[in-house]
Order: structure tokens, then C-alpha cells, then sequence
């Protein structure tokens, strides 16, 4: 698959791959104000392989996207994704995250909108995703996308922190095609 083009930007999508982890692993340090926030401590050394890796039960990398948000060829986010999770037809966002210089100038919406698009183009019918409740932020930023609140989970471990997670759905309009 190629590369996704964000309109109205000189940004894109690319899928990632093992060979991306070193790049992948600097912008994790770099978004480490996110890692404190919801784990209590900076990323791991080995954080952007074990991201690369991460599956939930039941789902092989065949089901995975792991797309870079690239602006003039350097790495300045990531949104990664599992498809049919966790039922058929929704698909499960892990991760969207952006190097602090590109938050608050639209890089993220794009991204979002343009992966959402690809989505339902693949017969996605729902995105859902989590996030934590001490990320205000992150939750405004989903509540503006037209994610609705489906399910309060009990408090988990993530690091150094335990965390009550928000679970968020967004139905997607049918493809159509003219």
C-alpha cells in the first residue's frame, strides 16, 4: 500500500516496519511528556519494538497498522491501528501520537481524518480506542473528532501508574463509491 496524503498539508502516512524502530524510538523520546503522563515514566529503550509488536489476543500483524505521520521525510508521529477489534468492523486505534512541535497546528485531525477514510474504505464500520482520564488533552481531542464515551473501565496498570481508561467509539459513515 502506498503512502496516504493529508489534504491541505505537505504531510503523509506511511506504514511502518522493524527497519523504522530507530526513528520510531526518537520520536517516543521525544513525546516523552506522554509516557510520563500515563505511565508515570519515560519510554523504555526497546518501546518503539515492543509498539511495533503489540497485539491484543487473537490478532496477528496481518491486522495491525502502524502508520508514521511524515512531514518533508522525518518522522513526526504515529497512529497505529488493529483491525477487527475488538469485534468485527470496528477497529481498535493503539496510538496517536505527535512530536510536540507538530500538536495545536491540525497534523493530528488530518491524520486522523485521512486514516479514517482508508479505514472505511477497508470496511471499517467504527473506530473505538482508549484514553486514560488524566489525559484531559487527549480526551478533548477525541470528543472534538465525534468520539463518543461507550464504557468506564476500572483502574489498570501502565508503568509506574494506574489509570481509569475512557473507552471511545466513532461510528463511520458506509463508503461509498461515485
Amino acid at each position: 500500500m502506498s503512502a496516504l496524503h493529508l489534504p491541505g498539508s505537505d504531510a503523509s502516512l506511511e506504514l511502518l516496519t522493524l527497519v523504522d524502530a530507530p526513528a520510531l524510538q526518537e520520536l517516543l523520546e521525544r513525546c516523552a511528556d506522554f509516557s510520563w503522563l500515563v505511565e508515570g515514566e519515560p519510554p523504555s529503550p526497546h518501546a518503539a519494538r515492543d509498539i511495533l509488536a503489540d497485539l491484543p489476543p487473537g490478532k496477528s500483524l496481518v491486522d495491525k497498522f502502524m502508520y508514521g505521520i511524515f512531514r518533508e521525510n522525518a518522522l513526526v508521529g504515529v497512529l497505529d491501528a488493529i483491525r477487527g477489534y475488538p469485534q468485527q468492523g470496528a477497529w481498535w486505534i493503539g496510538l496517536l501520537l505527535l512530536d510536540p512541535a507538530q500538536r495545536g497546528r491540525g497534523t493530528g485531525e488530518q491524520a486522523l481524518l485521512t486514516f479514517e477514510d482508508w479505514a472505511g474504505q477497508q470496511g471499517a464500520q467504527a473506530l473505538m480506542l482508549g484514553v486514560v482520564v488524566e489525559n484531559q488533552r487527549g480526551l478533548q481531542f477525541w470528543q472534538r473528532m465525534g468520539f463518543a464515551l461507550v464504557e468506564t473501565r476500572p483502574p489498570r496498570r501502565f508503568g509506574q501508574k494506574e489509570q481509569v481508561v475512557l473507552v471511545m467509539r466513532k461510528e463511520l459513515s458506509a463508503f461509498t463509491c461515485d
